[in-house]
């Protein structure tokens, strides 16, 4: 009889720690691999006036090429942290009378792996007078691109900001708002790329504010925690009680 209540108390201790590996596996972690995420770290590189720390700022002009005055981090821009920055892209750079029209970007590559669900989620918003909130020909996008050893593109995910709701009026100054999208890396992918752009924009001509500008992003790949231990506790302690 005292064998029975032993084995029983086991198996209930044991169905305990199934119960627990059931409920931590369904639980996941995950970790922003991007670096300088806020934007709030930032020096001068390829643009005249400062950009993030450790991200990539390229812009240029669809007539006169690369182009040094697409975008700058920017203290009126900063969603969180006092005292810090998010990134202004400058529309008004382009011209839509001379076809001269501008086009900028901010990425950053990170290492990546293959077969993975990769989540992108930023922030963006834009003043009223944002020619991309009126001409569908200018693209506000976020991007994720999945690269091979030779660094080309073999894979990619696109959000259209506009349709998303971009500008759309929220409490927030400029409308800021959180926006998401994700992507599973395919066979081959050793790289990762984020990107936040802008596209043949131009300055609108009934003027107002037109700010584009983002903040504070994450680049995270979901995975599972680990429960293995919790069973291993359970499974030699049922075989003790059987053996009493």
């Amino acid at each position: 009889m005292r064998h029975v209540f032993r084995l029983r108390a086991a198996a209930a201790l044991l169905g305990g720690a199934l119960a627990a590996l059931v409920f931590t596996s369904g639980a996941a972690r995950a970790q922003n691999v991007l670096s300088n995420p806020d934007l709030d770290l930032v020096s001068t590189s390829s643009q005249v006036l400062a950009t993030p720390t450790g991200w990539t700022a390229a812009a240029s002009k669809t007539i006169s090429g690369p182009f040094n005055d697409g975008m700058s981090s920017e203290s009126f821009a900063n969603l969180q942290q006092p005292g810090g920055f998010g990134l202004f892209f400058k529309p008004f750079q382009g011209s839509a009378t001379t076809g001269d029209k501008i086009t900028a970007s901010l990425s950053q590559i990170v290492s990546g792996t293959p077969a993975k669900t990769y989540t992108m989620t930023g922030w963006a918003g834009a003043g009223a007078g944002y020619i991309g909130l009126a001409d569908p020909t200018v693209a506000s996008l976020f991007k994720l691109e999945f690269l091979n050893s030779s660094a080309a593109v073999i894979g990619s995910t696109t959000l259209d900001l506009r349709a998303a709701g971009l500008g759309v009026p929220n409490g927030n100054p400029f409308g800021y708002k959180q926006f998401t999208l994700s992507g599973l890396s395919p066979a081959g992918t050793i790289l990762v790329r984020a990107t936040a752009e802008m596209d043949n924009a131009y300055g609108n001509p009934a003027g107002g504010d037109q700010a584009y500008v983002v903040d504070a992003f994450s680049l995270a790949v979901p995975e599972p925690a680990s429960a293995t231990l919790i069973v291993l506790c359970g499974v030699p302690m049922l075989a003790r009680r059987r053996r009493a």
